[in-house]
C-alpha cells in the first residue's frame, strides 16, 4: 500500500471498503437475518405489556454494565442502582465508573427517543461529530460529551488508549485528519438500507466500519454498540426485552477476534473487491446476529406468563424467610403476575384477589412494598409492579449473573 506523505496507512475512503458484502454473499445473509427479525416480534407479542414497559428501563442499567464491562470500566450492580438515586461513592475511580454507567444509560435512552423509527437518519453522519458517549462531571452532574473539536494531533495522541480492539490489534485505523471523510462515506455507504432484512444487516456491518473509523479519542466500541442496539430498536426488533450489549459481553473474546478478522486486509481474489476482507465481514456479521438469536431465545423462558408467576411464588417464598418480610405470601404471585398485564390496580382489588383474611393481606401488601416489588404515586393510590436488581435473581435468573451475585 502506497503511503505518501501519510503518516498512517488508512487515507482514502476507498481503503475502508466493502461496506457491505456483494450481493451474493448478502443473499446468504438473508435467512439469518429473517430469523432475526421473526423471533424478535414473535417475543414482542408475549401477553404482559406492562412487564415489557417496565423492562425497558430495569434492563438499562444491565446494558450499560455489560458494555462497559467489556473495555474493564464496569462497576457493581449495586452501585449502578445507587448512582441513579444520585449515590456516588467517595472513592474517585469508583464514582468515575458509576459516571460511565449513568451516561451510557442516559445516552442509550436518548438514543432510542431521537430516532424513533428507521430510516436515514440513523446513519446520520451528524450523529458521530456531536455527543454521543457522556461522562458526569463530579462538581455540577451534566454531561460532558466527547467532541470531535480536537486537533488531529490531540486525537492521535489519545486514541491508542481507546477501546479493547486497539490493544489487541495493529494500528490500522486512519488518519485523524480524515476523519470527516471517513464518516461521511460510512453515513453515505448505509443511508439506503431499507428496513427488513438488508436493514440488520447493514446495522451489524456499521458496527465494524464505525468502529474502525474509531472517531473518538474514548468509546468507540461503545458507540458502536450503543448505535446497534439503538438502530435494532428502531426496526421495532428490541422493544426493550433484550439488547446485543449482553452477548458482545459474555462472548467477549469470539466478539472482539471477529473484529479484528474483519480489519484484515483481503486475502485474495475471491474475497471481495475491496481493501478490506470481505469474507471476514461476512463472518463478522453473521456473528453479531446469532448473537441477537442467543438473546431473544433466551428472553423467550422469561415472558411466558405462567413460568413467571411461577417463579413470583417462588421469590415470596424465599423472602417469607426473612423477618423484615415475613409476612409475605405465595398468594400475593397471581395478582402480581396480573399487574404484569396492566398498568395499575386499586389496593382493595389487588388484596381481594390474593383471598387472604383482611389483615392477614394488609400485612401481605405492606411487605410487598418493602420488597420493592409493588411501588404507588400516592399513600392509598393504586399500585403497579416495579422491578428492582435485587428481583433479577428470582424473577430473570441467570440474565444478569453478575447482579444475582451482588444481591444474593
Amino acid at each position: 500500500m502506497t503511503t505518501g506523505k501519510f503518516k498512517y496507512p488508512y487515507h482514502a475512503v476507498h481503503q475502508m471498503h466493502p461496506l457491505l458484502p456483494s450481493e451474493p454473499k448478502l443473499d446468504s445473509l438473508r435467512p439469518l437475518a429473517a430469523d432475526v427479525i421473526g423471533r424478535a416480534k414473535d417475543l414482542a407479542a408475549h401477553g404482559m405489556p406492562h412487564l415489557r414497559d417496565l423492562l425497558r428501563e430495569a434492563l438499562r442499567p444491565m446494558n450499560s454494565y455489560y458494555t462497559n464491562k467489556i473495555e474493564g470500566q464496569h462497576t457493581e450492580s449495586l452501585l449502578i442502582e445507587r448512582a441513579l438515586q444520585e449515590d456516588f461513592s467517595r472513592k474517585p475511580a469508583e464514582a468515575r465508573k458509576q459516571r460511565i454507567a449513568i451516561a451510557h444509560i442516559v445516552t442509550e435512552r436518548w438514543g432510542e427517543e431521537t430516532f424513533p423509527t428507521f430510516d436515514s437518519n440513523v446513519f446520520s453522519k451528524r450523529l458521530y461529530l456531536k455527543p454521543y458517549i457522556g461522562i458526569y462531571t463530579t462538581s455540577c452532574r451534566r454531561k460532558i460529551f466527547f467532541r470531535l473539536t480536537m486537533t488531529a494531533k490531540r486525537r492521535e495522541s489519545l486514541r491508542a488508549y481507546g477501546e479493547i480492539e486497539v490493544a489487541r490489534s495493529a494500528p490500522i485505523f486512519p488518519d485523524p485528519a480524515t476523519l470527516s471523510d471517513f464518516m461521511e462515506a460510512w453515513h453515505r455507504g448505509y443511508r439506503y438500507a431499507r428496513a427488513g432484512e438488508t436493514a440488520v444487516i447493514a446495522l451489524m456491518a456499521a458496527h465494524r466500519r464505525l468502529a474502525w473509523i474509531r472517531p473518538f479519542l474514548d468509546g468507540n466500541g461503545r458507540t458502536a454498540r450503543l448505535h446497534t442496539h439503538a438502530g435494532l430498536s428502531t426496526l421495532g426488533l428490541t422493544q426493550g426485552l433484550w439488547s446485543p450489549m449482553r452477548g458482545f459481553a459474555r462472548d467477549r473474546d469470539a466478539y472482539c477476534e471477529h473484529l479484528i478478522t474483519a480489519d484484515r486486509r483481503r486475502k485474495g481474489n475471491y474475497d471481495g473487491r475491496g481493501v478490506l476482507s470481505e469474507s471476514g465481514l461476512v463472518e463478522f456479521i453473521a456473528f453479531c446476529m446469532n448473537l441477537c438469536l442467543d438473546q431473544i431465545g433466551f428472553m423467550e423462558g422469561m415472558l411466558q406468563i405462567r413460568a413467571f408467576e411461577a417463579r413470583l411464588a417462588q421469590m415470596l417464598a424465599a423472602e417469607a424467610t426473612r423477618s423484615d418480610t415475613r409476612f409475605l405470601r405465595t398468594e400475593a404471585a397471581q395478582p402480581l403476575a396480573y399487574l404484569a398485564t396492566i398498568k395499575s390496580i386499586d389496593r382493595a382489588r389487588f388484596k381481594a384477589m390474593m383471598e387472604l383474611a383482611s389483615r392477614t393481606a394488609d400485612r401481605v401488601l405492606a411487605d410487598l412494598f418493602k420488597l420493592g416489588i409493588v411501588r404507588s404515586k400516592t399513600p392509598k393510590g393504586p399500585i403497579e409492579l416495579a422491578l428492582s436488581i435485587k428481583s433479577f435473581r428470582y424473577l430473570f435468573p441467570r440474565l444478569w449473573p453478575e447482579a444475582e451475585a451482588d444481591t444474593a
